[in-house]
């Protein structure tokens, strides 16, 4: 059932109509029969414009409805962009329903069907699976929907946005740390989900920096891999196993979020190794950044995912209105073809920075990162 929304001033006027009926009503009996044929036709005027406008404002609010579906909550970035979202949509006078998949594909699709049988105008995704998404941008295009990949680019389908951060980039970014601080070494590499394009361009980033220290030999990669929906618990089973295995010492772990991170350090601290090794993260979970300050964990790359859930509410109401963003839009190419594109940029936080970006930002207050530590 489509769900409408009656502003207070909508039930104003009919309580005004209401009124209004009731007082020419009372008049009628005192009229001539010319008289009260025309207030009959005045108060088939009155009835018919409150019609009008309750389901002009009724059709408003159908158009503004709009679905945000989030792969799992289970990485604490994904709530965080669902707030920033919905919080703009509505200023902008949209109602936004939000879907947790659970980290199923499956699930996810039902949920978006769900979404188009209830009225939604567009639907902004964070696919569980980039491949098997694609069936739910196919058929909300055919009903005219629109459709916005938020964060993970969707494969072989028809998109009207992307919105994200350069994540080739932040794999840039991670491995240059890296090698200022160990320009030589024994390193191993944690991407990603391989289903998730974003993992593979931040692989793809550290290789950009790693490889002209590798075909030296002054860095050797010991250990490389991807790891299955970026579980944290996966993370720290992997890196126990180069531990147990690897004979050489690790001076590096390329790590391509904080919670795999996470996992990665629970590893290390078993051995006695926490804050000997440089380990590296993405997202600026809170507790990475407690890591950070307690320097078992050297950087996150910060992504003000304010700015991402803000932006593309405003872009998502303006497609919906048959607007064209005026951002600055480049394309990706998704197999299917050229997607209008908006890449962010990310900020590498350390110790030394993280009050001048996080903190700063409002993204965690400096009372959550240091009481903890503290106690």
């Amino acid at each position: 059932m489509k769900k409408f929304f009656l502003s207070e001033r909508i039930l104003h006027l009919f309580y005004i109509f209401l009124l209004n009926l009731c007082i020419l009503l009372k008049i009628e009996i005192f009229l001539s029969k010319n008289m009260q044929g025309m207030i009959k036709y005045l108060l088939n005027i009155i009835g018919s414009t409150w019609l009008i406008v309750m389901f002009s404002a009724c059709s408003h609010s159908e158009q503004m409805l709009i679905g945000f579906m989030v792969p799992n909550y289970q990485e604490a970035r994904y709530a965080i962009d669902r707030d920033n979202f919905v919080k703009r949509a509505r200023e902008l006078g949209a109602e936004v329903v939000v879907a947790n998949a659970d980290n199923d594909d499956n699930k996810q699709i039902t949920q978006a069907r769900e979404m188009m049988n209830n009225g939604v105008k567009a639907i902004v995704i964070i696919a569980v699976n980039q491949t098997t998404a694609a069936v739910i941008a196919r058929e909300a295009a055919s009903k005219n929907i629109k459709v916005i990949a938020y964060e993970r680019l969707i494969q072989n389908c028809p998109l009207d946005l992307f919105i994200s951060f350069d994540h080739f980039l932040a794999g840039k970014q991670m491995a240059e740390f890296a090698v200022s601080h160990h320009p030589s070494g024994n390193y191993v590499i944690i991407s990603g989900d391989k289903t998730d394009k974003n993992a593979e361009l931040i692989m793809q980033g550290y290789e950009s920096v790693l490889n002209s220290y590798t075909s030296s030999s002054k860095i050797k990669v010991v250990f490389r891999t991807y790891i299955e929906e970026w579980s944290p618990d996966e993370a720290y089973i992997t890196m126990r196993k180069v531990l147990n295995y690897c004979t050489d010492p690790i001076d590096v772990v390329l790590c391509a979020n904080d919670g795999m991170a996470g996992g990665v350090i629970r590893a290390l601290k078993e051995k006695g190794l926490d804050g000997k090794v440089v380990v590296t993260g993405m997202d600026a979970e809170l507790p990475a950044c407690r890591r950070i300050i307690e320097g078992t964990q050297q950087i996150t790359v910060y992504k003000p995912m304010t700015i991402q859930g803000k932006t593309a509410a405003e872009l998502t109401i303006k497609l919906i209105k048959g607007e064209k963003p005026d951002e600055n839009i480049t394309t990706v190419n998704n197999g299917r073809g050229d997607v209008p594109t908006i890449m962010l940029k990310p900020t590498v936080v350390d110790v030394q920075n993280i009050k001048q970006t996080i903190i700063a930002d409002g993204f965690h207050t400096e009372k959550e990162i240091y009481t903890a530590i503290t106690q």
